[in-house]
């Protein structure tokens, strides 16, 4: 079984944004807390900080640079790149768009232990010209995480899970498999497929219902279609999520906020 649901756009303040996984639900979403297909300008996310997840940015269109507290450096990410801030104890970043030009990502935050919550800040990037691929008879996975048919990313996972970019030709098809206990989650950017006997389309967001058992799933492509699926292991540890935080315990958000505004957050460094 599953469940599916189209994404509705929400335009505004320099963003046109389709918001495919929100807070409503952290327990039944276990590990991942947000996905959100974002189409934003300038100075939209300047300096803010992050703590207690991993931040997963996939650009789909234009590029971006970015800096951060941690290395005190940064980068530029393009079409097809492939980034995991691991933001742990805390960091301070931006995200940019050149001036006068935007910037479409797919962003998944993927929530951490109480354990790794506490690890120091760091970045990982993966361009497009070193994602792993798994060729297809009409098609391809881009490995963006973890492991997909014994490919594997060269990212360090601190949290078990798999994430991957699959662009199959029309009549195609393809059987994924998803390990015991996982939630997992299919998101369409184009063309049409069907699934379990359900036709998804581009914005829609498919969460099938987790198993007990290992599950073997089948899309199969109506059109030539592109779409992400990812697939996680619960933490099974309390989750509090609030604005860019996500820790265990409401004390924990509070005490994140108050050393964001009392200059404590990075151990009394400036920024």
């Amino acid at each position: 079984m599953m469940r599916i649901k189209q994404i509705p756009l929400q335009a505004g303040d320099g963003r046109h944004l389709h918001y495919a996984l929100q807070t409503d639900d952290l327990y039944d979403n276990d590990p991942f807390i947000i996905l959100a297909d974002d189409r934003f300008a300038h100075n939209t996310f300047a300096d803010h900080p992050h703590k207690g997840i991993q931040t997963v940015t996939y650009v789909l269109d234009g590029s971006l640079t970015h800096y951060d507290s941690k290395t005190g450096g940064g980068g530029r990410l393009h079409v097809g790149d492939f980034q995991m801030m691991t933001a742990g104890r805390g960091i301070i970043h931006n995200e940019n768009p050149d001036a006068n030009e935007d910037v479409r990502v797919l962003q998944l935050w993927v929530n951490l232990s109480s354990e790794h919550k506490k690890v120091d800040g760091y970045y990982e990037d993966l361009p497009k010209a070193n994602v792993p691929r798994v060729a297809l008879k009409n098609g391809h996975i881009d490995v963006l995480a973890g492991t997909i048919d014994g490919v594997s990313s060269p990212l360090t996972l601190l949290t078990p899970f798999f994430y991957g970019n699959v662009e199959l030709q029309a009549d195609a098809a393809h059987t994924f498999t998803i390990p015991a206990t996982y939630n997992s989650y299919v998101y369409v950017l184009d063309g049409e497929f069907t699934i379990d006997g359900e036709t998804a389309r581009a914005y829609d967001f498919i969460h099938l219902d987790r198993s007990d058992d290992e599950q073997h799933v089948t899309v199969h492509a109506t059109s030539n279609t592109r779409f992400v699926i990812f697939s996680g292991e619960p933490i099974k540890e309390p989750i509090v999520a609030q604005g860019p935080f996500v820790m265990n315990t409401t004390e924990e958000i509070q005490q994140a906020f108050r050393s964001y505004r009392d200059g404590s957050f990075l151990d009394g460094k400036t920024y």
